[in-house]
């Protein structure tokens, strides 16, 4: 090969060279266009907000809300931390400060009152392990807060925080709850929608819970009480109560306690035993839900109360009372307007399995209810075989205490008693209610 075709050969695998790295030099440049652009947009990316920090304020106040009115007053710092916007929001709003600990120092409830922006206040007054005198640490934010009455929407006093083995009057020392009445009860609450007061251990009168001053009261919780309060007549037109008897003498009046005109739930629990009442003494126009939790004598009760809008009838039964055969025999049309029915035994130890005849006079008693919740580990007899029960002359459909209940749409059942599992009776119920033509049930277990 000549001299010259040489030169040509070498030239043209230059070229080729040359367009090879010229395509590689292409390629290269569209992969660093395309890893600009997913670079471009992760960074739009990471700078976007948080799905949280999306949403509207109106809803971002709601969710913290659920978290700051809590019984850890120091929450309400932590959520502030989180971020900057978590932080402005809180302190911007109003509804965040509106809850206000007497134990807290005078300039923490000061700061609370300029932050709450004249929103009402829920006032918490809790015993603590101050040093003796225990009570006069309370003084100065009481008398804080005192000075805006007129704010107040509820009121919370609990001495739950003493120890087991602290008995203030051993000590010489006023109990917290009366200490506090005895300071607040010549005070005007127009605003006042609810007052907690747990245990009451005072024997004075609760002069502010009148009409006169506090006109607005919707809810009262009264709770271990250990002597005679006296409650003023009138008292507030309440729509909601709570009482907790501890012991009283037998003098006490059931009704001075009980406010009957506006209420539509009263809640009961513990000694009552001492009350005096006559059949159908309490008449409760308005009253739509009945609790009797650990009650010590349900009957006499029942028997005084008369509340034709009764919807709702919740029962935890005592140790201590008669059974349910003797508590609710004879009541086939007093509660027919009951469409809610609970039956519990939580916390009632020593309570035994109830009976047959237990079982058939709450089918009789509530016979018009709906929807029922049961401990169904108690109730052995509920699903009796039809043949033990029935009477000369009964109704032939009526053979299961349960038959009575032919508006029943929904059956709850926390556990399953073992006799009903071995011999099929549920199930035989089931099917026998449903060849009575009866709607369908919705049954939990």
């Amino acid at each position: 090969m000549d001299e010259l075709a040489q030169a040509r050969l070498e030239l043209t695998l230059l070229e080729e060279k040359a367009r090879q790295l010229l395509e590689q030099l292409l390629d290269v440049r569209a992969t660093i266009a395309t890893q600009r652009a997913k670079i471009n947009q992760l960074s739009r990316t990471s700078l976007r907000p948080s799905t949280i920090n999306c949403l509207p304020t109106e809803i971002l106040v709601f969710i913290l809300d659920l978290h700051v009115h809590t019984p850890h007053p120091e929450r309400k710092q932590e959520l502030a931390c989180v971020c900057r916007r978590w932080r402005d929001v809180i302190l911007q709003t109003p509804c965040f400060w509106s809850t206000i600990h007497v134990a807290f120092d005078a300039s923490s409830i000061n700061t609370h009152l300029e932050r709450s922006r004249g929103a009402l206040l829920d006032i918490v007054i809790e015993s603590a392990p101050f040093s003796p005198p225990k009570h006069l640490a309370l003084l100065p934010g009481l008398d804080i807060v005192m000075a805006r009455a007129h704010r107040w929407r509820s009121l919370l006093v609990t001495a739950s925080d003493y120890s087991s083995d602290h008995n203030p009057a051993e000590d010489g020392e006023e109990p917290l709850t009366e200490f506090i009445v005895d300071r607040i009860n010549h005070l005007h609450f127009p605003s006042l929608r609810s007052v907690t007061i747990s245990p009451f251990c005072g024997s004075g009168y609760l002069d502010f819970l009148s009409v006169a001053r506090a006109p607005a009261l919707e809810h009262l919780e009264l709770g271990e009480f250990m002597f005679i309060c006296d409650i003023p007549t009138p008292v507030a037109m309440l729509k909601t109560l709570k009482l907790n008897f501890e012991c009283f003498d037998d003098d006490l009046s059931f009704c001075s306690l009980v406010p009957t005109q506006a209420l539509t739930k009263l809640s009961l629990s513990g000694e009552t035993t001492s009350f005096s009442l006559q059949p159908n003494s309490l008449y409760f126009p308005s009253l739509m839900s009945l609790e009797m939790v650990r009650v010590t004598k349900t009957r006499p009760i029942l028997d005084a109360i008369v509340a034709p809008n009764l919807e709702q009838f919740n029962y935890t039964p005592s140790y201590r009372d008669d059974s349910l055969s003797v508590a609710f025999s004879g009541f086939r049309s007093k509660f027919t307007n009951v469409r809610q029915l609970s039956f519990s035994r939580f916390g009632s130890w020593g309570v035994s399995e109830f009976l047959l005849g237990d079982a058939m006079c709450i089918c009789e008693a509530f016979s018009g209810v709906h929807h029922v919740e049961l401990d169904g580990e108690d109730w052995p007899y509920l699903f009796e075989p039809p043949s033990s029960q029935l009477e000369p002359g009964s109704n032939s459909d009526i053979r299961y205490p349960m038959d009575l209940w032919t508006e029943l749409t929904s059956l709850t059942f926390h556990g399953l008693h073992s006799k009903w599992l071995k011999r099929g009776q549920l199930m035989d119920w089931l099917v026998h209610r449903r060849a009575l033509g009866l709607q369908r049930l919705h049954v939990k277990v």
